[in-house]
């Protein structure tokens, strides 16, 4: 099967690297897998570029924002030269694949919407264009969980077909005891906390610092680790300058798995998720979540047995949490048990394949 996958860019985004490991998955099994990303390379926008495997084609079209009918005419070409089975796009890249979509003798288009669809589509024209071509089928929609696909129901009125994300096992990276010697330096004995996701208003850093400080306060020892791109900006300087000295700020980084295999617990305070592939890697290194009750989140957290959620989105409440999971945490085991279950690439990617051959 020829398969082309397509997206604006290739970030360090989660659902860039649901994306690589997918591809790769798919190639692996034998198909012909091309990732197209549509605009131009800026040094940062094809960080997860490097985790494709040989044997996916990366292909990126240097097309800046804006419609034009150069510009669709350019997609079209581009991606028709790939013959696909299967043209399986993400984001909202629906309005550059125009050309396509209306053509008689069309590939399969699939359509994963990685996001609340509220927010997935804020321009009222786009969600209309899509909205049509959802009731008419030439788009077939893929929601990541229940939450997002009773939220696409809602915009659109018609129902998608639900296939939960997954992800690749975290394999030990060859820097894993560099990392082990540099969480070391924060502090021995002490339960580790790791945070992964961009600096931005709906990841909700405020709420972490804020817990986490007021955890400090108690008396309590931990290290909590910061990792994402973002924090030079005003609020990730915000954030360091309120930020107790328990509190690190590493950056971005390539190696994050080393990290998680490295701590106890892992972090997520959003005001609004999917199906975030950050608490998948936790789980797949056996690492508990602590989170705040919203999107997908719920789907995959059963609040005590697969990790610990929040009552709300409010500081004590999140702080109840970490005690809780300070109490009793979640076995490795048992958390490594249930993502190979439910939340593997191999599973996600069979469901994925199978919905090509039913579309």
């Amino acid at each position: 099967m020829r398969i082309v996958h397509v997206l604006y860019e290739l970030g360090s985004g989660g659902a860039e690297r649901f994306v690589v490991d997918l591809a790769n998955c798919q190639a692996a099994q034998g198909h012909r897998v091309t990732v197209c990303m549509l605009r131009p390379i800026d040094g940062k926008n094809d960080f997860c570029a490097r985790f494709l495997s040989d044997q996916v084609e990366f292909v990126c079209l240097g097309i800046s924002s804006g419609l034009t009918v150069g510009k669709l005419r350019k997609v079209a070409r581009e991606l028709l030269a790939r013959c696909p089975d299967v043209l399986h796009a993400h984001h909202n890249v629906l309005p550059y694949l125009a050309l396509l979509i209306f053509r008689r003798n069309r590939p399969v288009i699939i359509h994963t919407i990685h996001s609340d669809a509220h927010r997935a589509n804020a321009n009222v024209v786009e969600r209309c264009y899509c909205k049509f071509l959802y009731r008419k089928k030439w788009v077939r929609p893929v929601t990541i969980s229940a939450a997002s696909d009773d939220s696409f129901f809602s915009v659109y009125g018609v129902r998608a077909f639900c296939i939960p994300n997954g992800r690749e096992k975290i394999a030990p990276g060859e820097a894993l005891n560099v990392v082990k010697k540099e969480i070391e330096s924060y502090g021995q004995g002490v339960p580790v906390f790791v945070h992964t996701g961009r600096c931005h208003p709906v990841k909700n850093q405020r709420l972490l610092v804020d817990a986490f400080n007021a955890l400090k306060n108690k008396g309590e020892k931990f290290t909590l680790l910061v990792i994402g791109a973002g924090y030079d900006s005003e609020l990730g300087q915000a954030l360091k300058d309120m930020a107790c000295d328990r509190i690190f700020f590493l950056g971005e980084k390539e190696n994050v798995g080393d990290y998680l295999l490295c701590a106890d617990a892992f972090c997520l305070t959003s005001l609004s998720e999917g199906l975030p592939i950050s608490l998948l890697e936790a789980l797949a290194c056996g690492v508990t979540p602590i989170c705040t009750p919203v999107g997908g989140i719920q789907s995959v957290v059963t609040d005590g047995k697969t990790g610990y959620l929040s009552k709300d989105l409010t500081r004590d409440s999140y702080l109840d949490a970490i005690d809780r999971y300070m109490k009793q945490p979640v076995p490795r085991a048992v958390l490594q048990h249930y993502f190979e279950e439910n939340y593997s690439m191999r599973k996600c990617c069979e469901r994925y394949l199978s919905f090509y051959d039913i579309s």
